[in-house]
């Protein structure tokens, strides 16, 4: 018995050194792949990977989920950055950003992303956030007093806004616990293959075909790398209960808000979300794209756009 327990413990040993060697070797490459493509700037509780182009009024471009500041194709930014100062940002434990464990909740994430946007320069932006990206946004202009940064307008794309489904479970499970998310992030990080990546973005398009190159091009295997990947776990454990406080704060946002969203949407449901949060936001323009999904920044950009445009009209001279 004794020598089947010490047997058992050397199998898991051995597999646990070979699951962190793969993994660092997978992470390494994965860097090599996708380095940061901005300046990493300090911030109170890490550091905030931020990129801009162009001139004029600012936009800030907040990412969704499991994603990075790649996510926003280089076509839409090209175009904005023809009329605006153009500011991407990786969230806190997204991309290249790092941050404490409690930037995992939207209003602490919006208080770094402040810190950054004051430190290049930013003022009163119009924030446009897709997906958990939208949720960070609304945070931030819910927690504007408190913030160097005040958002003027908000332009919210697909985004989770009230306590109702999200899509991504699995994701939900393994947030439950850290053990899952420390034992998941090495799994991960060092065995999963292209096409399981592949599989989950096409997922994210869904029911619109994925944009051709688009997980090699957005970095997606960014994610992988075992601290994104555990804190993105974290994020979604506790993005349930951070709606439940977002919804009721809701008719607190006196700023313009546009709300875009596709109909079809299988990540974030319109009906629930958007839908539901334009009958509680006082100034709000609700923009629904038919039979859209929820990559809308991607399948229609000029949506994106006018969509910005129609929130610049607000800004201050």
């Amino acid at each position: 018995m004794e020598a089947s327990v010490a047997i058992l413990v050397l199998v898991v040993v051995a597999f646990a050194a070979l699951a962190h060697l793969r993994a660092r070797k997978v992470e390494a490459h994965i860097e090599q792949l996708y380095p940061p493509l901005g300046t990493l700037v300090a911030v109170q509780d890490g550091v905030v990977h931020a990129l801009q182009q162009g001139s004029g009024p600012d936009v800030v471009l907040l990412h969704g989920a499991l994603t990075n500041l790649r996510d926003f194709p280089d076509n839409l930014v090209a175009s904005l950055a023809r009329n605006y100062r153009v500011t991407l940002m990786d969230r806190p434990g997204c991309g290249y950003s790092t941050g404490h464990s409690d930037a995992a909740t939207p209003k602490e994430q919006a208080k770094a992303l402040a810190q950054a946007a004051d430190a290049l320069g930013v003022r009163a932006p119009i924030v446009v956030g897709h997906s958990f990206g939208a949720t960070v946004a609304a945070a931030w202009a819910l927690s504007a007093q408190a913030l160097p940064v005040r958002p003027a307008a908000l332009v919210l794309i697909g985004g989770p806004l009230l306590p109702a489904p999200v899509a991504m479970p699995w994701l939900r499970i393994l947030a439950k616990s850290a053990t899952l998310r420390l034992i998941s992030s090495y799994l991960a990080t060092a065995w999963s293959p292209s096409r399981v990546v592949r599989r989950l973005v096409a997922n994210a398009f869904a029911p619109e075909p994925m944009e051709k190159g688009y997980a090699k091009h957005s970095g997606a295997r960014l994610t992988l790398r075992r601290a994104t990947f555990r804190a993105n776990a974290k994020q979604m454990s506790i993005l349930s209960p951070s709606l439940k406080q977002l919804g009721t704060e809701l008719a607190q946002l006196t700023l313009p808000v546009e709300l875009l969203h596709g109909t079809k949407d299988r990540v974030v449901p319109c009906n629930a979300h958007s839908l539901a949060a334009a009958k509680l936001i006082p100034s709000v323009r609700l923009n629904l794209l038919a039979g859209r999904g929820h990559m809308v920044h991607h399948t229609d950009p000029q949506a994106v756009i006018a969509t910005i445009a129609r929130a610049a009209l607000v800004l201050p001279a």
